[in-house]
C-alpha cells in the first residue's frame, strides 16, 4: 500500500527512480526489477549495480497473526531481509529509509515518542524491532519511519473492508478498546518524501495526526462516506479471534514529523480517500 503510493508520488517529481517488487509491477511501464530481500547476494549485487542515492525499504511480512505462527519466515523477512538492505545501502553510501511500525511498543501508555522504550507484545513487533536494530547497526545514514494502521485505495485494508461491508449494509464489529494513529498511505508517502528532501536522519513517527480508537475511526468513516452508523457494532479485543496479542494503545506522537510535514487529520485523510475511490 505505501509502496504504490510512494511510487506514484515520487514518479511525479523525478524520472530517475527504480521500483523493485517481488511478484508484480508497482507502476506499469516503469523501470521495475525483481528483488528477494531474503537473498543477501542478490540484494547486495542489485544495489551495487544500481548505486542509488536513496533506498526506501517498505517490504515486510505484515500479517500479525501469521507472524506468530510462521516465526521463521517473519524473522527472515523483517529482520534479516532488512539487514541485507541496510548492508547494501552502506556498501554504496546510500541513505536508507526503513518503514517500521507502532507495534514495537507494548501499548501500555500510547502517544509514544521516538525515544520511548520499545517492548513489543507479539512476534511481528519483535521482528520489526530487530529490523530497526539491523538498520542502526549496519547503516550510518538512515531514517526509521514508524507508522500505524496504514490504509488507502490500492488494496484491501481496514478502511476499504469497512467501506465494502457498509456499502452492502452489512453490520460490522469494531473494537472499542484499541487506540491507534490511522495513516493514509498518501500521507505516509508525503511524510517520507519530506524527510528525504530535507535529508533528515534518525527515528521519526510518520503517522496520522490523531490518536483514535478503531471504533471511533469507523464512526468517522461512516460520517464521511454517509453510511448507516447503526451498522457499526462495538466489540472488545477479547471478542476477536486473534492469534497474536495486540497492544492496547500504540498511538504515536507526531510532533517531530509535524515540524517537517504536517500529517493529515482523520477527516482530511478520509475525505482524500473518498475522492480517490469516487
Amino acid at each position: 500500500m505505501f509502496g504504490r503510493a510512494f511510487a506514484e508520488l515520487i514518479n511525479k517529481t523525478t524520472s530517475h527512480v527504480v521500483f523493485s517488487a517481488y511478484n508484480k509491477h508497482i507502476i506499469e511501464g516503469k523501470n521495475t526489477i525483481f528483488l528477494d530481500i531474503t537473498d543477501e547476494k542478490m540484494v547486495r549485487k542489485t544495489i551495487k549495480e544500481l548505486t542509488p542515492d536513496v533506498i526506501v525499504h517498505a517490504a515486510a511480512f505484515t500479517n500479525v497473526d501469521k507472524c506468530e505462527t510462521e516465526q521463521k519466515t517473519a524473522f527472515e523477512i523483517n529482520a534479516n531481509g532488512t539487514k541485507n538492505i541496510a548492508t547494501g545501502a552502506y556498501d554504496v553510501h546510500a541513505k536508507l529509509v526503513s518503514i517500521s511500525t507502532d507495534y514495537v511498543f507494548d501499548g501500555e501508555k500510547g502517544n509514544y515518542r521516538e525515544n520511548d522504550k520499545t517492548n513489543p507484545v507479539n512476534y511481528y513487533g519483535l521482528t520489526k524491532l530487530e529490523g530497526e536494530k539491523m538498520v542502526m547497526h549496519h547503516c550510518d545514514n538512515f531514517v526509521i519511519a514508524r507508522t500505524s494502521v496504514v490504509y488507502g485505495s490500492h488494496k484491501k485494508n481496514f478502511a476499504t473492508w469497512m467501506i465494502e461491508e457498509l456499502k452492502q449494509e452489512n453490520p460490522i464489529h469494531i473494537v472499542t478498546d484499541q487506540w491507534v494513529s490511522p495513516t493514509l498511505n498518501l500521507d505516509l508517502a508525503e511524510q517520507v518524501l519530506a524527510l528525504i528532501e530535507k535529508d533528515k536522519t534518525g527515528i521519526f513517527h510518520t503517522a496520522g495526526a490523531e490518536r483514535i480508537s478503531r471504533y471511533d475511526f469507523a464512526l468517522k468513516l461512516a460520517e464521511v462516506f454517509d453510511f448507516d452508523y447503526s451498522l457499526i457494532r462495538p466489540a472488545t479485543a477479547s471478542n476477536m479471534n486473534w492469534i497474536a496479542k495486540r497492544p492496547v494503545d500504540s498511538s504515536l506522537d507526531v510532533t517531530k514529523i509535524s515540524n517537517i510535514k504536517k500529517p493529515y487529520t482523520v477527516s482530511e485523510a478520509l475525505k482524500n480517500l473518498k475522492e480517490e475511490l469516487a
